[in-house]
């Protein structure tokens, strides 16, 4: 009875993971605000968006789209892996850069940490969003 017990808790367990992953994916779709400078200024609004199509590589592939005052504006195509979305990006003054955005509290904790990147791999920025709705999907 014991083994039975411990095969059915792996079986369950495994379970909950895949089922969870599954329905995680959609959780990050939404529109995220920046906090700002100290003073509360310079927010980025930050909008990811599902696409729906086949891919080799990763989970899920998403629309990125930065708005709002200078380096705000850029847009993007990003690949989830584990929860973290890496894109490439181009700012408003056409310099290129690389975005990894990962969810430190999971998707569903809505919060966002963006980490810009430049080409040979330095840290030129790390911003902090905040999720504002829930009700952004796919389609709508």
């Amino acid at each position: 009875m014991t083994k039975m017990k411990s095969l059915l808790a792996a079986v369950m367990g495994s379970a909950l993971c895949f089922g969870s992953t599954a329905f995680a994916d959609s959780l990050v779709d939404g529109t995220y605000m920046s906090e700002g400078d100290d003073r509360g200024l310079a927010k980025c609004t930050l909008t990811l968006k599902s696409i729906e199509e086949e891919h080799k590589y990763g989970d899920e592939v998403f629309e990125l789209e930065s708005s709002g005052d200078g380096s705000c504006e850029w847009s993007a195509l990003g690949i989830s892996k584990s929860f973290a979305i890496t894109g490439g990006m181009v700012t408003n003054a056409g310099t290129a850069a690389f975005v990894k955005l990962t969810f430190p509290f999971g998707p569903a904790g809505k919060r966002l940490e963006l980490t810009a990147f430049d080409v040979d791999g330095a840290v030129r920025n790390v911003e902090y969003f905040n999720k504002l709705d829930d009700n952004l999907r796919v389609g709508e």
